[in-house]
């Protein structure tokens, strides 16, 4: 190949490289990195949580609500069903402002019964402004316990 040949295979190159990269939306990843966790639906993990149960799953959604103390929960959704997601050992909180933003989560899903009380303490972090006090007796949730959140900008 001639100089000028190499030089214009370097310019297409550096076009192509750079569509690509222009072309991926940029994500901010908060605790662990992901593994090669199957992804599963959130409706598909919701509706059985028990083939789910112990094993490690990614899902996808939109963030619909943020603890507002400290960012130290979530709820994703998939437009029909929502999921309370919060981070495994308290070990990274998200940013207050993600809702809205499209998610990807890895973790495990478990389906639990909280507190009357803890479901209100939840009611009063909520962006949602649930009113605390209509929240009577036990509740029972489907939770994933996140290691790894991945938000797209």
């Amino acid at each position: 190949m001639t100089r000028r040949a190499y030089r214009l295979a370097a310019i297409v190159t550096l076009i192509v490289a750079a569509t690509a990269i222009a072309g991926q939306k940029s994500a901010r990843h908060f605790g662990a990195a992901f593994s090669d966790a199957k992804t599963v639906a959130l409706a598909e993990a919701m509706s059985n949580v028990e083939k789910y149960a112990g094993k490690t799953i990614k899902v996808e959604g939109e963030i619909t609500d943020v603890c507002q103390e400290k960012g130290c929960w979530l709820v994703v959704t998939d437009g029909e069903r929502a999921m309370r997601v919060k981070f495994k050992d308290y070990g990274f909180f998200v940013p207050k402002e993600a809702s809205g933003k499209k998610v990807v989560l890895e973790g495990t899903v478990e389906k639990k019964t909280i507190s009357e009380m803890q479901a209100q303490h939840i009611a009063k972090e909520s962006k949602a402004k649930t009113d605390p006090a209509t929240i009577k007796g036990p509740q029972v949730v489907i939770q994933m316990t996140a290691t790894g959140v991945a938000i797209q900008d």
